[in-house]
This record gives C-alpha cells, sequence and structure tokens, in this order.
C-alpha cells in the first residue's frame, strides 16, 4: 500500500488507495485537526469532498461538493472555491451545506485562492482579474480587500499573523511574490521570480518558503528572506498547492493527473536538529479539554532560553505565552483562551508548541464552552 523512497534530503511518502481511490484530479489538501483527517478538493467529477484517515484510507465526505480549488477552516466549517464566482461552506461534522456564497455580481468569473485568518474571516483570490476579498462567513459580507498595485491574476495565498500579512502567488510569467498587510491592504515585493504559474505557497518551522505550480517540474524552496535562488526541491508534474503539516513537519501535496497524494517529509536541518524531535521533555497541561484556563508544566535541566506558543489547527500562530531565559528546573505557564489581541478564540483543538535547545514538543489542547 506504501511506497516509500528515501532520498538525501527528504522523504517521500505516497499513499495510493489500489481499491478506493476516490481522488479525481485532486487540487487543495487540508488538514482538519478535529476529526483527525486531511479533507481533498477535486477539480474533475463534481468537485467532491473526499475525507482521507490516518490510515489513508479514503470515503467521501460530501459527494457533489462542488469544491474544486483551495479549502478554508474555520471553527467548525470547511469553505471552498466553486465554480461561477462562489464560496460554498459545509459543516465539518454533518456535511451538509451552510453557506454559498455568490459574487458573480461583481465580474467574479472564478475564485482560487482561500486562506482563514485570525479575525475569522478568510481571504479570497479572483483568479482572472487584479482582486483580493475579504469575507465574513458569520455575516454572508464580503468586499474588495486589495485591488491593483501589482495584483494581477492572483492565485495561492499563505498566511502569516506573525507579521500581520499574507503572501500571494500570481498565475502570470515571471510573477513576483506579493505581500499585502492586512491593516491596511498594502501591497509591496517580497520577492521577484521566474516561476511562471505559480499556484501555492507554503511555510515550514524554519521559516523556509515553498512554492509550487501546476506548469512548474516541481516544488521550489526559497530561504526565509527569498536572498538566494530559489532551488528544485523536489520534483513531480501537476502539483498544485503545498500544505505544511507542523506535526509531522512535512509537505502534504496532491498530484492532479496522477490523481494521487503525497507527505513529503522534510529533513531536520543545523537549526531544528533532528534531536528536537525526539526530546526527553515533557510537557503537560491541566485541566485538558479546558473552559477558563489551562496550565502547562515543563522541566529544563539547563539554562536555556524558552519559547511556548499556541498554534491552531491549521498551524497559525495564536499566542506566544513566553520567550525568555529559563534556568534548570520545573517552570509553567498559563494560557486563557486567548490570541494575543486579548480576544477569545473559538472553540476547539490547538497546539501548544514549546522550543529549547533541549528539543521541540508539541502537545493537542482542547478549549471548550
Amino acid at each position: 500500500m506504501k511506497k516509500v523512497i528515501i532520498l538525501t534530503v527528504l522523504l517521500i511518502t505516497t499513499l495510493s488507495i489500489n481499491a478506493q481511490n476516490l481522488l479525481i484530479q485532486p487540487q487543495k489538501i487540508i488538514i482538519d485537526s478535529m476529526h483527525n483527517r486531511y479533507l481533498v478538493s477535486n477539480y474533475g467529477g463534481g468537485g467532491d469532498l473526499v475525507a482521507i484517515d490516518n490510515l489513508g484510507n479514503q470515503s467521501y465526505f460530501v459527494e457533489n461538493a462542488g469544491m474544486i480549488d483551495a479549502l478554508a477552516i474555520v471553527d467548525d466549517t470547511i469553505y471552498g472555491t466553486a465554480l461561477g464566482g462562489r464560496i460554498k461552506g459545509y459543516s465539518l461534522e454533518t456535511g451538509s451545506l451552510v453557506m454559498d456564497l455568490n459574487l458573480s455580481d461583481e465580474g467574479v468569473s472564478l475564485l482560487t485562492g482561500l486562506v482563514a485568518v485570525n479575525s475569522g474571516n478568510i481571504i479570497a483570490t479572483e483568479r482572472f482579474g487584479d482582486r483580493v476579498f475579504k469575507i465574513n462567513p458569520a455575516t454572508r459580507d464580503f468586499w474588495v480587500f486589495a485591488e491593483g498595485n501589482g495584483i494581477d491574476r492572483p492565485n495561492g495565498l499563505l498566511y502569516e499573523p506573525e507579521f500581520n500579512r499574507i503572501l500571494v502567488c500570481l498565475d502570470k510569467p515571471n510573477p513576483p511574490v506579493l505581500a499585502v498587510n492586512l491593516t491596511d491592504s498594502t501591497v509591496y515585493t517580497m520577492a521577484n521570480t521566474s516561476l511562471a504559474g505559480s499556484d501555492g505557497i507554503a511555510k515550514d518551522l524554519e521559516n523556509n518558503y515553498y512554492i509550487a505550480g501546476y506548469e512548474l517540474p516541481g516544488i521550489y524552496k526559497f530561504d526565509p528572506n527569498f536572498s538566494s535562488e530559489p532551488e528544485l526541491f523536489y520534483e513531480d508534474d501537476y502539483i498544485i498547492y503545498p500544505t505544511f503539516n507542523s506535526l509531522n513537519n512535512s509537505l502534504l501535496i496532491t498530484l492532479y493527473w496522477q490523481n494521487d497524494w503525497a507527505e513529503i517529509f522534510l529533513t531536520p536541518s543545523a537549526i531544528v536538529s533532528q534531536e528536537l524531535y525526539n526530546s526527553n521533555i515533557v510537557l503537560e497541561n491541566y485541566p485538558n479539554p479546558f473552559n477558563d484556563k489551562t496550565t502547562i508544566h515543563f522541566q529544563i535541566y539547563n539554562q536555556t532560553r524558552i519559547k511556548l506558543e499556541v498554534y491552531d489547527p491549521y498551524g497559525n500562530l495564536v499566542n506566544i505565552l513566553m520567550d525568555e531565559m529559563k534556568d534548570y528546573g520545573n517552570h509553567s505557564a498559563s494560557w486563557d483562551g486567548k490570541n494575543s489581541k486579548g480576544r477569545r478564540v473559538a472553540d476547539g483543538t490547538y497546539f501548544i508548541r514549546l522550543t529549547s535547545n533541549q528539543g521541540l514538543q508539541n502537545k493537542p489542547i482542547v478549549l471548550i464552552k
């Protein structure tokens, strides 16, 4: 069932379900952590939304969902772009349709890129235009968030909460990678590239960027500052969007014409060494699940800088609980379910991440009403 290929720089696992492959020109794979599964949109067929469990088994979550491109999760709903300038939303619990928002009256023929931001809004790109839209799923309100200023055929998106911005790929010859400030919609160029037809962008724990595209020969890797020439990191045809899985330190990809998907495990570097993923640091919290506050306990074995962070299920930074030098011994910190702006976040599963020179640990915690 599994094909494992070991290379000098990465491990690639392709999961193919011989008698049960439901993927038809798959586009975006997204992590639904609360239900321990991946969900995949499909350009072919009826835009089926396919679920993949932790054993690689596939099943229909929503048949004929119309979700042909990018996906984003907000609270208990998955949103996806559909034909005719529409965004559809389905309940992650029941699979029932809860939103069908049509932007065709605004002259939108196709939306492609989609990403959720901390405000609970989603950002969408106009594939054959020069506009980026912001949508409030709760009220169904939408507006043009950014327009022009170099935005031309915008496509894949990456949300960077630590910089309060989104990065935008452009599906055109020699496209720049653009950044859009989420406060004032300022547009500026992060990098100029020769990657014609860029579709999607992801970022790993070391802040390296990965860009893929239908017309590209594989996935290109950029350093954190886009200061060096990109490396052709992984070769294959018709990869649309990469998705970073922080729990596995891997990239999830779909293989459009192969009707398949794969997970590329990133080899830890000198910055994030293998020991960080085999740490003997014990990270615990109580209570879990919690309502008002949970207390995180950990022990360190020499003086070191500690960074304790909270991430949502999509890999977005929610809050930094600690970033300071600590001496040997037992330590603790608490989280009250609020983000860095002091606002309570939605109920659900989050992840505590502790980083030091002794190791890196992730622990799921559950916030309830």
